[in-house]
């Protein structure tokens, strides 16, 4: 997919998450869900408006059985966020765009917390932003 999102396998999975202080989002999808083809514009354009503050990942969760296994994937499509290599929420499921941005507002929004923080990050995740 072109632009801001990077295409994950076990090589670089673990180079992705380890960002320092940037929030990572990780999709997990696979090419027959038609959902996640419904949302692979929708995040391609918010890595786009938002790939300075996030680094915006996709894993095809078929081709990458062991990564999705580690994380717990048992549907696609599922979006998981990540601070300093620590899964810090998700989201399953097909979500729309508006959801989709203000979910991502809060974590950037407690992103502070997270770093500051040596235990895992449970903010208050309200949907706007």
């Amino acid at each position: 997919m072109p632009g801001n999102v990077q295409e994950l396998d076990p090589a670089s999975f673990g180079n992705a998450l380890d960002l320092g202080d940037r929030l990572v989002i990780v999709e997990f999808y696979t090419s027959t869900c038609s959902n996640c083809a419904a949302l692979a514009p929708v995040y391609e354009a918010l890595s786009l408006e938002m790939g300075r503050e996030a680094s915006f990942t996709r894993v095809n969760a078929a081709s990458n059985p062991t990564i999705a296994a580690s994380f717990g994937i048992m549907g696609v499509p599922t979006i998981k966020f990540f601070c300093r290599g620590r899964p810090i929420g998700d989201i399953v499921g097909e979500v729309n765009a508006t959801l989709l941005r203000n979910t991502i507002k809060d974590f950037i929004r407690h992103r502070a917390e997270c770093v500051s923080k040596s235990t895992v990050l449970r903010p208050e995740i309200d949907g706007y932003g």
